[in-house]
């Protein structure tokens, strides 16, 4: 630490109550005195002088920090320092916002300015002062209910679960009595493993009256499910509406319109900057002040991992924030379990004709795995193919309950397969997605009870035909 003044002391203070042993070097005989009586090692001279960063033990340090208020004197002291320890990390204080680039040039890795420090202070404030008036407006609504019916998207995945939890969590700080109720099926192997593990209790909506419950929450999706459309005066019974996705991501229906539980909802966060509807859960969790329960702990940071793809897909510094505070709080031998389950074996077969009857076009892979039940097979499939050598784009269809299901992936950085799945099957089914994970559905119509070679060819022809023809490939290419 090159200078105990006011600044260096409180950074060194907070280094020694993390366990890092500090060296603060200080030119000024009276303050390093008083250093030393609060237990400070302190070496007294000049910091532009090599004999006194040695003797600070600058070649062995892992970090230096230049925080005098004496710009020359720290950029003389940067120069040395690099001289000496070419792999240290340098952060340097600088009053001359003109100098930046020059304490930059010299060696040092950051340099904090007295005007970037004040403009991140107040964007901090800026997003703490939100998030608060988020969860006391959310707050405010509830008390207003007595029960509440809390809706994931259909086919719910870890972050819609896990959101849906942890406001089940949150409703009951107002004595709110609040159920989980899905549409679709908890199909894939993960999802299974999770409600069980964590013993996460969700109704269907097929066997609940929503008419019983004051208000209705939707999480982690911009459009309301299509079971939850069809009853009467739904649109006045949205309360709550929590999500990050695009709101152009949401699944259209056959007419291209949709009904949107952020247009209708009285309370709104809607968030498309951050990676996971669990992050913005977890903010709220964190602004309560609630001891987070370790099962709804262990779902948010699956939750978070699983939507961000481990931190490699639209992962925003909130979801890394919220994964750091959940971590200490998660059953990680829970999530062990989780993360490896048992593979079925549907699943095993579907994935068996996912590998045999795929087709590869340039680095395109569809294939066609026939008549399923499980649904959640399909992007399972889907995420296994797009492991093949040569492979970037996947295409994985079957048919399931009289509707032909889509799963696709990809990790080509110059295609966003949500937008061509809207494009090729918008206008006969619904479709959606992300940049790198997407999916679509298709009535079979008139075929819907047919089960024959005949409906899966007519299928495989229109499914790839349609795919062709948004992508920019010749179909006599197959």
């Amino acid at each position: 630490m090159l200078g105990g003044g006011s600044v260096g002391h409180v950074v060194a203070d907070a280094l020694r109550d993390r366990g890092e042993e500090v060296v603060i070097v200080d030119c000024n005989e009276d303050r390093a005195e008083v250093l030393k009586e609060q237990g400070f090692e302190v070496i007294i001279g000049d910091i532009t002088e090599k004999e006194v960063l040695l003797e600070a033990g600058i070649e062995k340090a892992v970090m230096v920090y230049v925080l005098t208020p004496d710009d020359d004197a720290n950029a003389e002291a940067i120069r040395l320092i690099r001289k000496i320890n070419e792999d240290t990390y340098i952060i340097a204080r600088v009053t001359d916002e003109e100098r930046v680039e020059e304490f930059k040039e010299l060696g040092a890795d950051e340099v904090l300015s007295p005007n970037q420090l004040l403009v991140g202070k107040l964007l901090h404030n800026i997003d703490n002062v939100r998030n608060r008036r988020k969860v006391h407006e959310l707050l405010t609504k509830l008390e207003d209910v007595e029960s509440l019916a809390i809706i994931p998207h259909n086919n719910p995945d870890p972050d819609s679960i896990a959101s849906a939890v942890a406001l089940q969590e949150i409703a009951s700080i107002v004595d709110v009595q609040s159920d989980v109720v899905y549409g679709g099926e908890i199909g894939h192997q993960e999802n299974k493993a999770l409600v069980n593990l964590l013993d996460i209790e969700m109704k269907r909506i097929s066997r609940v009256d929503l008419d019983e419950y004051d208000a209705i929450a939707v999480v982690d999706t911009p459009v309301l499910p299509r079971e939850l459309a069809e009853y009467d005066g739904i649109e006045d019974s949205i309360l709550v509406a929590v999500d990050h996705h695009d709101s152009s991501d949401g699944m259209m229906d056959m007419n291209g319109t949709s009904k949107s539980a952020l247009e209708l909802a009285d309370f709104v966060d809607h968030r498309p900057e951050v990676g996971a509807a669990s992050t913005i859960l977890t903010q709220y969790l964190k602004i309560l002040d609630r001891n987070v329960d370790r099962r709804i702990a262990t779902a948010l940071l699956y939750g978070i991992r699983t939507d961000t793809l481990n931190f490699t897909r639209n992962v925003s510094p909130e979801d890394l924030k919220a994964a750091a505070y959940l971590y200490p709080r998660a059953d990680h031998e829970a999530l062990a379990k989780i993360e490896s389950p048992d593979i079925s074996p549907e699943t095993l077969d579907v994935l068996g004709e996912a590998i045999r009857n795929r087709t590869v076009i340039r680095s395109y892979l569809f294939s066609n795995v026939g008549f399923v039940k499980n649904e959640d097979a399909l992007p399972q499939a889907a995420d296994y193919l797009l492991n093949l050598e040569g492979v970037h784009t996947v295409i994985v269809f079957g048919v399931v309950n009289g509707k032909v299901k889509i799963s696709a992936r990809t990790d080509d950085i110059r295609l966003n397969i949500g937008e061509i799945m809207k494009e090729a099957f918008g206008d006969v089914g619904s479709a959606g997605g992300h940049s790198k994970a997407a999916a679509a559905e298709i009535p079979l119509g008139i075929f819907q009870d047919v089960e024959s070679d005949m409906v899966l060819d007519l299928v495989e022809q229109a499914v790839r035909k349609r795919i062709f023809k948004v992508i920019g490939i010749e179909e006599e290419e197959d």
